[in-house]
């Protein structure tokens, strides 16, 4: 059965108002046109513009997590979400500079939380994070392990931001048929998406 995107993107040429807008999800000096997720978004600008600040948030240099377990995070919760389109965004844009090999990348999407390779800080976010995708909270083991590494504001953070990209996922799954063109693809990473 063919993809139907429950929103469809808005196409070029777009009004001055919505060109400005769109300039300000993108990284400055992009080469690539606006995201198909961002012109999604832009189906609804008062929805849009409210979720602006926090994606901003997460991405900018307020956010209390480190890049790396950011993206660990992000790739994680969008692999097990199925949502290629933005777990390929996540590893061409962001993956080298979070220090994430192409083998760190695989573990991370599809690998044991335990594996030997994370760190203790690492092992929590990422137990946590399955936690928060399979049970909608976080069990008492996995507190302990959060708690012996990271303070309160940096738990909160792990909390939604995780929950903020099966959000994204859930939105880019439903809307956007294809990944970006110069993104990443799960099959070359040799990686075999869960599903939460």
């Amino acid at each position: 059965m063919p993809f139907t995107p429950a929103v469809s993107p808005l196409e070029p040429p777009y009004e001055p108002a919505m060109e400005a807008t769109l300039k300000k999800w993108m990284p400055p000096g992009a080469p690539f046109e606006p995201l198909v997720l961002f012109r999604t978004l832009a189906k609804n600008t008062s929805l849009m513009d409210a979720m602006l600040p926090l994606g901003a948030y997460f991405l900018g240099k307020a956010s209390p997590l480190s890049l790396r377990v950011r993206e660990m995070l992000i790739l994680r919760t969008c692999a097990q979400m199925a949502c290629e389109y933005e777990w390929g965004v996540h590893v061409t844009a962001f993956a080298d500079a979070a220090n994430l090999s192409a083998e760190d990348v695989k573990a991370v999407s599809h690998g044991s939380a335990d594996d030997a390779r994370w760190t203790k800080g690492e092992r929590a976010a990422l137990l946590a994070c399955d936690d928060i995708l399979g049970q909608a909270s976080i069990s008492e083991p996995v507190k302990s392990w959060l708690h012996a590494t990271y303070n309160e504001g940096e738990t909160m953070a792990i909390m939604v931001l995780v929950s903020w990209y099966r959000l994204i996922a859930t939105v880019a799954n439903s809307c956007c048929a294809e990944p970006e063109p110069w993104a990443a693809r799960f099959k070359g990473h040799n990686t075999t998406a869960q599903t939460a």
